[in-house]
């Protein structure tokens, strides 16, 4: 009995090791150092580094800049250990004194570290764009894909909050702009009106996407007003096969006169005036019957919708 007692305490002192571990790594999961624990040399990878670049924002636009930076942190293991949790050094780019023109070579610098230790960015070295910066204001134009209106519904109005919008860049980018879209990322099926945030996106003539500038704001709200496409029509029961002999039909009644029926848009609904049911009177066998769950159409090749796609009919028969 003591035997496994003690089988259950090794195991229990084993499982909150390992989470103790795995404590610990979570912590560290944005560095790594390499390295023997008894060397005085290590190494350390810091990732999604900031990076600081300094530049007359006012006057230069510059392409090719990453966000962030991973840096290689080089020196003896416990100062190595303490810069990597601490972060209190900077990756910097330093372009006060560049040049206007295309593909140029610049050093990313680490600045801040503790004496006794090496950092190196990576990539250490990028290529870059500066121009001159140029700043243009824009109509925006709110867009909705068609996918997303449900059939029965059209656009009657969009309008944004941001009706124009500043664009900054180089003078070459901003020329090629033919027109700004107010775009959703949302997939939601519309069947009401509605506001959503939407991004502004700028195109050139071939609508194309324009990645190089920078627009101001970036997103607006778009308010979607929607019309409905819909009118209401009778329905008529049609019916087909003949009757057993020596009975006729006095009457086939569907449950509903007349429905409501969408379509894409206002000149499919004006082809449609009235839906139908098919009743097949050949196996008719009682003087009263009902057929239930019928499906309605229309005679004309369209697409349409109707809250009302299948009713019930009253037969209603006699002998001669």
């Amino acid at each position: 009995m003591q035997l496994k007692e003690n089988n259950k305490l090794k195991l229990i002192s084993f499982l909150i090791a390992i989470l103790l571990f795995l404590s610990v790594n979570e912590n560290f999961k944005n560095f790594s150092v390499l390295g023997d624990s008894t060397s005085d040399n290590a190494t350390a990878w810091v990732s999604d580094v900031p990076l600081d670049v300094d530049y007359d924002r006012d006057k230069l636009y510059v392409v090719g800049i990453p966000n962030t930076v991973s840096v290689k942190l080089s020196g003896t293991q416990t100062k190595v250990q303490k810069e990597s949790v601490a972060k209190n050094f900077k990756a910097k780019l330093n372009l006060r004194n560049a040049q206007i023109g295309d593909d140029q070579k610049v050093k990313i610098e680490i600045d801040g570290l503790e004496k006794g230790v090496d950092g190196t960015a990576d990539p250490s070295v990028i290529t870059i764009s500066i121009r001159e910066k140029a700043t243009k204001e824009f109509k925006v134009t709110p867009v909705v894909k068609k996918e997303r209106l449900l059939i029965g519904y059209e656009v009657d109005n969009l309008s944004v909050s941001n009706e124009t919008v500043k664009i900054s860049g180089a003078i070459e980018s901003l020329n090629r702009i033919n027109e700004v879209r107010a775009e959703s990322d949302t997939r939601t099926k519309l069947n009401r009106n509605t506001r959503e945030e939407a991004k502004l996106v700028a195109y050139d003539s071939d609508y194309n996407k324009i990645e190089d500038i920078q627009i101001d704001p970036s997103s607006t709200v778009m308010n979607i007003e929607l019309k409905n496409i819909e009118k209401e029509v009778p329905l008529e029961v049609n019916t087909i096969g003949s009757l057993p002999s020596g009975f006729e039909l006095i009457s086939a009644i569907a449950d509903v006169s007349k429905v409501a029926v969408r379509a894409e848009d206002e000149a499919t609904l004006a082809k449609v005036s009235e839906m139908f049911v098919d009743v097949d009177l050949s196996d008719v066998k009682e003087e009263i019957e009902e057929r239930s769950n019928l499906k309605i159409y229309p005679k004309e090749n369209v697409r349409i919708a109707t809250d009302t796609p299948i009713v019930k009919v009253t037969i209603k028969i006699r002998k001669k």
